[in-house]
């Protein structure tokens, strides 16, 4: 507590009398002829009550204003020995600071006595007492200031002028004559804090937009109280002043983004629901009303689960909500209800809201997925159906004979039979009648083999004019001859097709005893080789017996061949351009090995690929192909008569990789060696693989397959819409390119072809996927490609497989004029 008054003196410190009372220095404040006002705990200790500054004469007072009008007076340091309070004398520093009231001209002093030792070791301490005391107004983070009620500053720290944009304190307080007229960027604010201050007796947190001496605005904060002196008046306001611009920007950041969520909530297509830990409905979107039917104010606060979700799926439904409670998000497919009953198959995304740390509620994102779902089908459907006769494709077929076998080891009595069958001289159908008749002819074929069979039985057929068929339930080879006499004779009936009467004729191989096999490829295989065997023979149809092994040592010597061949680089590659359909350029090309035998002759790659494949040859002959294909790509781009780096950037080879090199072989590490050998960047090449890769091991597929898009290589689906056509799988492969089957392009133009055609390039724009389109031969498929802008084609139309050579001399002459062709 101050021991006497003094208006003005306590004016000039009001600030700091906190610091006064506790400071371990003696300190007192005096008036102008060094009458002392007030003291501070440590000066009565050691004084007691003295009248006058110790040590300190007047006239050393009064010298200390003795400067130029309107300077500072300097501050007074002196060394004296004054008595203290028990009659000693002891020797003091004594540092005095004046200071002029602006109101009232009266002058004051604050004065500190320090102690010194006899060598002076009390210097360093008297001088860090001193500094901190300074520090409390000079170097607060804060801004500090003193107003007079009418609006102007008296007294503001320098963090409070480098705020306002001033170099110093005096700087600041001779620029402003009104605080309310000159500070604020809404006048009114200072009417505002001073009647605040006369109501509450104190101002908190008043925010408030003001101009920086250079016009720039920014927001403030202010903490004040008012000053009174002893008998009561008001003499000024002292407070403390923050920069809260960040804040306010991030406050408006957050308005906006609060109001731009609320807009993608209310706005979304996709229906949000909104719950809380009670299962209530807190909120729902418009997309929510519309997906099922229930407006948004007749159920918020009441349980949806009982309207949406199905009761054959309640429990499924909690199990979700714990664990999303459990802070998990999930993402499924499932099913709910809508309000008129009707079953939705939705995408449902569930993730938890968290308040404070803790689980609060659960979001709920649902979309409709009806539509795909329907397109799934249909795309499932002919995954596994052959487009032409709707009859089960390979793919079904080795899946029911792999179901066939299993149950014959089930079963001690009935075995099954496999019958394969190939139409003869059908090449001749389609060259006199034309591909429309020959496809007549397999869908009434399909049909005639269908009806010879019981339900149980399978009737496949597994491309070109080859089917298939998996008898059931047979009781011996008498019973299968039967069956297979039967479907010749039918077989054989006349048929018209386009006026012209024909003659349906055809090999079949049986495998009567099929149940002793142990896989699906080794049935097929011996039902194969009797099949051609009773081709050659024109015998109608065979039973596969041990004197057809011959045949196997046949199929033994081409792989000898074939192995020799690989080693000794005999294979040679021919290309087929791929087209820019919009521009008609070629932007790359196919890769397809070739084996010109020296005693057979060119084998066909139908021929000797899949007995590469059975034998695990395809591991070196994929290596050479994928290394020769590169090298012939790094043979373009140095021929300078070319020019393709500067007419075909983008241009690339595409190589076919067979599912078998997957997991074998370092496919990843040799492709990686190659491309650095020829120094070639990742896009130049497209991997090719068949959609039979999604179900043969996905896991380990993706994993290499994300490898290979690590290198910067593009991934291609060869015969797309023939195989496991999976949208889901789709979504996780890394897959680049979608090359469209030929059957859907070169076979018949029927409405179903044209609507998967369209289907698939609607789909693959939509997952930003390119589309290549395989055996365009008219210009009516080319038309129609255009017109559905699909970007790249390749056909009979363009050009056939050709040698490097042939290859090199397309570019060389038509590297922009490739399209219309033959």
């Amino acid at each position: 507590m101050f021991t006497q008054d003094s208006t003005d003196a306590e004016n000039f410190f009001s600030g700091f009398s906190s610091y006064f009372q506790i400071a371990p220095e003696p300190m007192c404040i005096a008036e102008e002829d060094g009458t002392i006002h007030c003291t501070n705990k440590a000066f009565n200790e050691c004084f007691g009550a003295a009248e006058n500054l110790p040590g300190v004469t007047v006239s050393a007072l009064s010298s200390m204003y003795e400067t130029n009008e309107g300077e500072a007076p300097e501050c007074l340091q002196c060394d004296r020995k004054c008595t203290q309070k028990d009659g000693t004398r002891t020797k003091f520093r004594i540092d005095i600071q004046p200071s002029r009231n602006c109101d009232s001209g009266s002058v004051g002093y604050l004065a500190v006595y320090h102690r010194l030792g006899s060598q002076f070791q009390a210097v360093g301490d008297t001088r860090a007492a001193e500094e901190r005391y300074r520090s409390i107004f000079n170097n607060t983070v804060e801004g500090i200031f003193q107003s007079t009620p009418e609006g102007r500053y008296l007294e503001v720290n320098p963090s409070l002028a480098r705020l306002y944009g001033f170099e110093t304190p005096r700087e600041m307080i001779q620029h402003y004559n009104s605080i309310k007229d000159e500070l604020y960027v809404l006048p009114n604010r200072r009417d505002d804090f001073v009647r605040i201050m006369e109501t509450q007796r104190e101002v908190i947190n008043f925010e408030s937009q003001i101009y920086r001496r250079d016009g720039s605005i920014i927001w403030i904060s202010e903490n004040a109280r008012p000053v009174h002196d002893a008998q009561g008046r008001l003499v000024c306001f002292e407070g403390t002043v923050m920069d809260i611009t960040q804040r306010k920007h991030a406050e408006e950041a957050l308005a906006h983004q609060r109001e731009h969520f609320r807009q993608l909530f209310d706005n979304s297509p996709q229906a949000i629901l909104l719950i809380d830990l009670e299962r209530n409905v807190v909120d729902v979107n418009a997309g929510f009303e519309k997906l099922f039917g229930y407006r948004g104010k007749d159920i918020i606060g009441f349980g949806m689960r009982p309207l949406i979700v199905p009761d054959h799926l309640q429990d499924e439904c909690e199990n979700y909500r714990n664990n999303i409670m459990s802070g998990s998000s999930l993402a499924k497919e499932t099913y709910r209800k809508s309000k008129d009953g009707t079953l939705l198959p939705v995408s449902m995304i569930g993730f938890p809201v968290h308040e404070h740390g803790e689980v609060a509620g659960i979001y709920y994102v649902y979309q409709d997925i009806s539509e795909r779902k329907a397109f799934e089908a249909q795309i499932t459907h002919q995954a596994f159906h052959d487009s032409l006769t709707g009859l089960p494709n390979r793919l079904l077929f080795s899946e029911r004979l792999g179901h066939a076998i299993r149950r014959a080891g089930r079963r001690s009595r009935k075995g099954f039979s496999v019958l394969m069958l190939d139409l003869d001289r059908f090449k001749n159908v389609n060259d006199t009648l034309g591909h429309q008749a020959g496809d007549e002819l397999l869908v009434g074929v399909g049909k005639r083999l269908s009806e010879q069979v019981r339900q149980a039985d399978t009737v496949a057929r597994l491309g070109g004019d080859e089917f298939a068929i998996i008898l059931e339930d047979i009781n011996g080879a008498e019973e299968v001859e039967e069956i297979t006499s039967r479907i010749l004779a039918e077989l054989r009936k006349v048929m018209t097709i386009g006026g012209k009467t024909i003659q349906p004729m055809g090999s079949i191989g049986v495998v009567a005893q099929a149940e002793t096999y142990r896989s699906g490829e080794e049935i097929i295989r011996d039902a194969d080789i009797a099949m051609y065997r009773a081709k050659e023979t024109r015998q109608g149809y065979l039973v596969f017996d041990q004197e057809m092994h011959a045949s196997l040592l046949e199929s033994v010597t081409m792989e000898t061949e074939l192995r020799e061949a690989i080693r000794k680089k005999e294979l040679l590659l021919h290309f087929q351009p791929i087209v820019c359909v919009r521009r008609g350029g070629i932007c790359g090309f196919e890769s397809l090995v070739r084996w010109p035998h020296p005693k057979r002759g060119l084998v066909p790659p139908d021929k000797f690929i899949p007995l590469a494949e059975e034998t695990g040859l395809i591991i070196p002959l994929g290596q050479w192909v994928i290394a020769d294909s590169l090298r012939q790509l790094r043979e373009w781009l140095d021929d300078h008569s070319l020019n393709l780096d500067a007419e075909n950037p983008d241009f690339s080879v595409n190589v076919n990789v067979s599912s078998r090199q997957f997991g074998k072989g370092n496919l990843v590490s040799f492709i990686r060696e190659k491309l650095e050998e020829y120094s070639l960047p990742g896009k130049c090449l497209k991997v090719e693989i068949t959609e039979s890769l999604l179900i043969q091991n996905p896991e380990s597929a993706i994993k290499e397959l994300n490898e290979l898009k690590d290198l910067g290589i593009l991934l291609a689906i060869d015969d797309f819409g023939t195989g496991y056509s999976s949208l889901s799988y789709l979504q996780q492969m890394p897959v680049d390119v979608l090359k469209i089957d030929r059957s859907f392009i070169s076979g018949e133009e029927s409405e179903e072809s044209v609507h998967i055609v369209q289907s698939i390039i609607a789909m693959a724009r939509s997952l930003g996927l390119e589309v290549v389109a395989e055996g365009v031969e008219t210009e009516g498929q080319l038309a129609f490609l255009q017109n559905m802008q699909c970007e790249k084609a390749q056909g009979y139309m363009f050009s056939r497989p050709v040698s490097a050579e042939q290859a090199t001399e397309l570019l060389r002459r038509k590297l922009t004029g490739v399209a219309g062709t033959g």
